[in-house]
């Protein structure tokens, strides 16, 4: 599994991306996410995952966005 790293990218701008890519994420689930590790545990509670399967996904996204 990759290493969790840049884990203060997820700024208020950014939850747009994450709610377009993850809908089930409630707004309440958008306000507290402030880290990658808090992004894979509300995937991975949301979408009924392995943290592995949530963690790749995340990875997965964030590699393909520019900053």
């Amino acid at each position: 599994m990759p290493q969790i790293q840049d884990d203060h990218i997820f700024a208020g701008r950014n939850m747009r991306e994450v709610q377009a890519k993850w809908d089930r994420l409630s707004m309440s689930d958008l306000a507290q996410i402030k880290t990658k590790a808090d992004l894979i545990a509300r995937v991975q509670e949301q979408y009924g995952l392995d943290r592995e399967v949530a963690a790749q996904d995340v990875e997965i996204w964030n590699s393909d966005r520019h900053f």
